[in-house]
């Protein structure tokens, strides 16, 4: 194995011979990271926050968080900071040590890093997926996966948050999050880094946060600017104008300023940033009938109602250098104003907050090699035209914009013009999560009317744009079948909700409908465009159209869509309530085999983080896994067993059926751990190994609660719930080692009362704290997953 003498050595080995700036060094080798750090664009903070930490990991892994929570307010960011951590690990040879899953952006297929939580993982996504995994309500992630995550998240890692300052309400609720994890407690250090050109101390200013990290700012000193590379793009030359032209409905005018700009800078790289995807579309449309027939200058146009199957290709168009981008005209939204690495000589923008400026006048001439730069800004009515942003916020960068007509722009010269006029940018904290929020959220049981709490306030703020993902299929006006497989995350665009409500009603018109995933009933169901809301995904027919592949989303029904080939798509199936893909596998294994698997997955978790846990939570762990499926002795379970394949030996208690096909239980709803879980508190277990049985799938946590259709018991007074009955006979089972010789089930916890099932579990969540409970949970969760994957692969666990 390679070894380092020194950080220098370390980066210098990742980045292909580059020295690190001082401050990427004083970073990696702080006795105690900052909780802000403060660094122009340009300058390497992805590599500081990625190399920073794996020098941490590999020199003091004792004192360095297992993961790294890489958090960014953008898509593209997303995609471009996980080919560099790609890069960097291989050319360290550290590929096979640190788990990389897939980023975080969408869709939920980023990986098993959650089967893993001994080994040290680098996690980049953005806010939208990370945040509201951090608040147990994951975006596009099935309900049942929430707590793993949630566990996982909120323990033993570094969150980095980088560009903050284009998160909106995701600042406060970081802020807040890093507070709370400080007084409910964790298990293993979990720290927040902020790191922004433009972030004041003061937007952290939160309740719970406020005073509990009095460490100073890192700020880049003088040996930093001395450094020649960062000097070139820290005194890049460009300077500031206004442009010719105003906005308009076809934006026509301004699509001719930029042509005729695009010209004069010898046909070099030109961006043009619209605050609006419709603006940008509309630039787009007007440049392309300016160039007639010509296929020069090339055009592209990137923003975030594209399908990640179209969105990877024009990420990758859109890094592209040298002659590739030459003689092109790049036309974008915010997507692109942080830290994307493109460099135009020209650069167009609309008026935009004066943080939000700052990033776009950073993509001109970025590297210092592309000068003299230009920049060139479009003023807006915000009165009119403002939206997404506040008029307060476009009013105060006008001045600033105003004051800096005709003058130097580059990085040190806007950060010289900061200092002297004394620029404190403000920020208000619209909606703040409390810790009664966060004690709220750790159940994630819908309430009576099926709905759950929505987060997307606290994830990105109240914005009347936050989004809904669809994806197009091949299904007829009844919808999918319950067999449908799952969505991909390639297949899934944003939409606006407002959007996405007025497509749902005009293609009703044409009597067809979208489709949501109605988890208790397992099927697909018609959505009323009235019950749209943040982060739900929805299934639209092809035949609804609303999609271009060079446009992205146009909710224009007149635009065919495909759906994507069919390697493209998962074979998963939707879970259920009553799902149990886990137990259909190629090969059967009985209780007690699966049950070997598990208590050495478990063991070979807790040897490697036993030392984060107090005293008697491996042996809990360890008993739980012990009789974690006892309860599929339960003859409901036994008949969906035979059912599914007739051909099982006759007298053998089976956990896994040996085939493929979807399970159906004797019992409607029934599961298998809420038996486990009645039979460990029968058999003397303690109430936390109870809970973690109970959980160990997440489909019932804090309470037991039958459900609507269920089979009823021949006696209306027996309890009953998730399919199980008062006084149900649960045979002997072979635990592997131990053996269980059989009770007669005890459903009374699930009655209200100082000694029922909720009241016991609200008292462990309070000793515990969220934090600590979640993350027992996500340990038993994983080593059951992980067994059940490898007997489906045929493996041996």
């Amino acid at each position: 194995m390679t070894t380092w003498k020194s950080f220098v050595e370390f980066f210098q080995a990742a980045t292909g011979g580059r020295d690190p700036y001082p401050y990427q060094s004083r970073f990696a080798d702080a006795s105690t990271l900052p909780h802000l750090l403060r660094a122009p664009t340009g300058a390497g903070k992805t590599a500081t926050a990625v190399l920073g930490w794996l020098w941490r990991w590999k020199t003091k892994p004792k004192e360095t968080p297992r993961r790294l929570v890489y958090c960014l307010p953008m898509r593209v960011l997303v995609e471009q900071s996980y080919h560099e951590a790609e890069a960097w690990l291989k050319s360290l040879e550290l590929s096979n040590d640190i788990c990389l899953p897939l980023p975080l952006m969408g869709g939920s297929d980023s990986g098993d890093w959650h089967l893993t939580p001994e080994k040290p993982a680098i996690l980049i996504g953005t806010q939208d997926m990370l945040l509201s995994r951090a608040l147990n309500r994951g975006y596009a992630a099935t309900r049942f996966h929430w707590p793993i995550e949630f566990g996982l998240l909120n323990n033993d890692c570094l969150w980095i948050f980088d560009e903050p300052q284009l998160m909106a309400s995701g600042v406060s609720t970081s802020a807040q999050l890093a507070g709370l994890r400080h007084s409910l407690k964790t298990f293993g250090e979990c720290r927040s880094v902020w790191m922004s050109a433009t972030l004041e101390p003061n937007w952290l200013d939160t309740v719970d946060f406020r005073g509990k990290f009095p460490a100073a700012p890192m700020e880049l000193a003088a040996t930093d600017y001395a450094t020649p590379a960062l000097d070139r793009r820290m005194t890049a030359s460009k300077t500031l104008g206004r442009l010719n032209a105003a906005v308009s409905k076809d934006m026509k005018d301004v699509a001719k300023e930029v042509l005729r700009l695009h010209k004069e800078a010898g046909e070099a790289q030109t961006l043009v940033v619209l605050n609006t995807v419709d603006r940008a579309k509309a630039v787009f449309a007007a440049l392309q009938d300016l160039r007639k027939k010509s296929e020069l200058p090339k055009l592209l146009l990137v923003h975030s109602r594209f399908r990640p199957h179209e969105r990877g290709e024009l990420n990758r168009l859109l890094q592209e250098k040298g002659e590739a981008a030459k003689d092109r005209i790049i036309v974008a939204t915010q997507v692109v104003e942080a830290g994307v690495d493109i460099s135009a000589r020209t650069l167009v923008t609309e008026l935009a907050p004066w943080a939000s400026a700052v990033q776009r006048i950073g993509r001109c001439n970025r590297t210092g090699d592309d000068g003299p730069g230009r920049v060139y800004w479009i003023d807006l009515d915000e009165e009119k035209q403002g939206m997404p942003y506040e008029v307060t916020d476009l009013t105060f960068a006008r001045k600033q914009l105003n004051a800096l007509d005709g003058k130097d722009v580059s990085p040190k010269a806007l950060d010289d013009f900061k200092t002297q006029n004394k620029i404190m940018l403000p920020f208000a904290h619209k909606h703040v999560l409390r810790r009664r929020d966060l004690l709220d959220l750790f159940d994630t049981s819908p309430d009576l009317s099926g709905n759950d709490i929505d987060v997307s306030r606290f994830v990105r703020s109240d914005d009347p744009d936050t989004d809904v993902q669809v994806f197009w299929r091949a299904v007829d006006s009844t919808g999918p079948t319950a067999d449908e497989p799952d969505e991909h995350r390639a297949e899934l665009c944003n939409v606006p909700i407002g959007q996405a409500r007025d497509f749902l009603s005009k293609i009703a018109e044409q009597k067809l409908s979208g489709f949501v995933w109605d988890h208790i009933d397992r099927e697909w169901v018609k959505l009323d465009p009235r019950q749209v809301r943040p982060a739900l995904t929805i299934l639209l027919p092809v035949a609804a159209g609303g999609y271009h592949t060079e446009l992205g989303w146009t909710g224009d029904t007149k635009n065919a869509v495909a759906a994507l080939p069919p390697d493209l798509a998962r074979a998963a199936r939707k879970e259920a309530t009553d799902s149990d893909s886990n137990c259909e596998t190629p090969h059967p294994r009985t209780i007690a085999q699966h049950t070997e698997g598990v208590c050495k997955a478990v063991d070979s978790i807790l040897g490697a983080v036993d030392a984060l846990l107090p005293n008697g939570w491996p042996e809990r762990l360890q008993t739980a896994a012990r009789w974690h499926d006892v309860g599929k002795g339960h003859d409901a379970f036994q008949i969906g067993m035979r059912r599914a394949n007739p051909g099982l030996v006759a007298g053998t208690l089976w956990a896994k059926s040996g085939v493929s096909v979807r399970l159906r239980h004797g019992r409607k709803y029934f599961r298998h751990e809420l038996a486990s879980a009645l039979v460990a508190l029968q058999s003397g277990q303690s109430f936390e190994i109870a809970y973690l049985i109970l959980a160990h799938h997440g489909k019932a946590r804090l309470s037991i609660r039958a459900l609507p259709k269920e089979d009823m018991p021949d006696d209306p007074k027996t309890l009953f719930a998730l399919g199980v009955h008062d006084g149900d006979t649960l045979p002997s089972v072979d635990l592997g080692g131990v053996t269980f010789s059989g009770i007669k089930l005890d459903l009374s916890p699930m009655q209200l009362g100082g000694d029922s099932w909720t009241a016991r579990a609200l008292k462990l969540l309070e000793e515990l704290g969220p934090f600590k409970l979640a993350y027992l949970e996500a340990l038993l969760r994983a080593a059951d997953q992980r067994v059940s994957n490898a007997e489906r692969r045929r493996e041996s666990p």
